[in-house]
């Protein structure tokens, strides 16, 4: 989180908010506070998540545009933690701070927990395919109720732009980003193959209850390529398995060979997008890349972190695949 948001943000904001929602200030309780802060309460007994960023960040207007769509999932059968209006109504909530304004969004809390190791396995990765298919397949429906509310293309994500975080002189992290960027601008988009989607699905935004997904944390929703929104979660999974493997390609074709089987099941994705999936993890790397020098202190990096940057930069430079596996070799069974 910005230092610029942490320095604003006071007890009067969270008190203010608790009130805006009905609910006395102690029986909000913290749970995090990366990107935004993030609580929990309950109210007449069933629980919610607080989320509270600052106009530094979003714009009201683009907060809605995360809620209707969300809304919408939920509408159509999406099993997802619905966005709750406060106690006057509002799906957002504006509270007044020394500069600009801190705003407010409740939520129902997902129901289960967090995908443990005894449901690692096949039956939850095509389980997570098909959830994520419903959810491409709802979205080729969606219609904006208003122009402002217009998410983010997926080449305007700000860590995108490497040249506002990294060194000048690393001219070739420059130049093999630029090559990708290009590639990827050349993909063709349609109905069925590109829309508004979560971008960040990964295990740990979503919860696991009798059989069931529930996703949570749409904070980062933008229009993007439904092989990419995939591509997404398999960079995670490889990087951040619920459950250590030994061989990451094979891991890697295991999960997407069953992942895919139940994708298919709720939404028809042309083949011919597999072999654009080595492009789009890089892309993943190439942001992850630039987020770490948007909020890392370049000057005062500790030994595992400047190696950590340095192999990014090593990859990026010389286009290793993040996961080397062909994948238009891969077919459903």
């Amino acid at each position: 989180m910005k230092q610029e948001i942490r320095d604003l943000f006071n007890e009067r904001i969270l008190t203010e908010t608790a009130e805006r929602y009905g609910i006395p200030r102690d029986q909000v309780h913290f749970l995090k506070d990366a990107e935004n802060y993030v609580y929990e309460f309950k109210k007449d007994h069933r629980p919610y998540i607080l989320r509270i960023t600052h106009t530094i960040r979003r714009h009201p207007d683009y907060i809605m545009g995360e809620l209707e769509w969300l809304n919408y999932l939920a509408d159509r059968g999406l099993s997802v933690s619905r966005a709750v209006p406060s106690a006057k109504g509002n799906l957002v909530e504006s509270i007044p701070a020394d500069q600009g304004h801190f705003l407010a969004v409740a939520y129902e809390k997902a129901p289960g927990k967090t995908v443990g190791e005894e449901d690692w396995n096949e039956t939850f990765f095509q389980t997570w395919g098909e959830y994520v298919g419903r959810m491409h397949a709802l979205t080729k429906e969606y219609r904006l109720s208003h122009p402002a509310y217009k998410r983010q293309e997926w080449y305007e994500e700000d860590q995108l732009n490497l040249r506002k975080y990294v060194p000048s002189d690393q001219t070739r992290v420059f130049e093999k980003a630029d090559q990708l960027m290009e590639r990827i601008h050349q993909l063709p988009k349609s109905r069925d193959s590109y829309g508004l989607v979560h971008t960040d699905l990964h295990q740990g935004n979503l919860h696991w209850h009798e059989g069931q997904i529930t996703a949570f944390d749409f904070d980062d929703i933008g229009y993007n390529w439904f092989m990419n929104d995939i591509a997404i979660i398999i960079y995670n999974v490889q990087w951040f398995p619920t459950v250590p493997y030994k061989d990451k390609a094979e891991f890697v074709r295991r999960f997407f060979t069953h992942f895919m089987i139940g994708y298919r099941r709720e939404n028809d994705l042309d083949p011919w997008w597999y072999r654009h999936i080595p492009d789009f993890l890089r892309l993943r790397h190439m942001l992850i890349y630039g987020l770490f020098h948007q909020f890392m202190d370049l000057n005062a990096l500790k030994e595992e972190e400047a190696e950590m940057l340095r192999q990014y930069r090593h990859d990026i430079e010389i286009e290793t695949p993040v996961v080397r596996l062909d994948f238009t070799t891969i077919r459903e069974r």
